[in-house]
């Protein structure tokens, strides 16, 4: 095993994995393996090389595989749902609730980054609504 910036390296762990999404996409992640505190996280990281693309991690106080096994369970069921649309290019919600990740400047939905700029003017669609923001840590499911 070596470490290089933070993340282990390990001969039997895979470096990238395929996932399809929505679309029936296959999108590529990068697979790291880094130390946890109290146990083994796994990251994978869409490989864009820019700001859009999808993280997840998992924690696992067992087994690096145990991690693993629990991200390669919730990868294709996040990925399995389309949250915007682009119509006369303007974002719209497909329906009443967006999922992702804060990102430095915006947020990342569906792979896709937004300007918090982008994202007010996608939910002052629902001036008058109600809303119930949560956030979470990138290994916890949201319900």
């Amino acid at each position: 095993m070596s470490e290089n910036n933070g993340s282990v390296q390990r001969p039997d762990f895979p470096r990238t994995e395929e996932f399809v999404d929505f679309e029936g996409r296959t999108r590529k992640f990068i697979v790291q393996l880094f130390d946890a505190s109290g146990g083994y996280g796994v990251s994978a990281v869409e490989d864009t090389g820019g700001d859009d693309g999808y993280e997840f991690t998992a924690f696992s106080p067992v087994d690096a595989f145990h991690a693993l096994g629990d991200l390669r369970k919730r990868i294709p069921k996040l990925l399995s749902v389309r949250h915007l649309r682009k119509e006369d290019g303007r974002w719209f919600p497909t329906h009443d609730r967006l999922r992702g990740r804060v990102a430095y400047g915006g947020v990342v939905v569906d792979g896709v980054f937004l300007t918090f700029d982008q994202l007010a003017e996608l939910i002052q669609m629902y001036e008058g609504w109600q809303f119930d923001l949560k956030i979470v840590e990138s290994s916890e499911d949201l319900e």
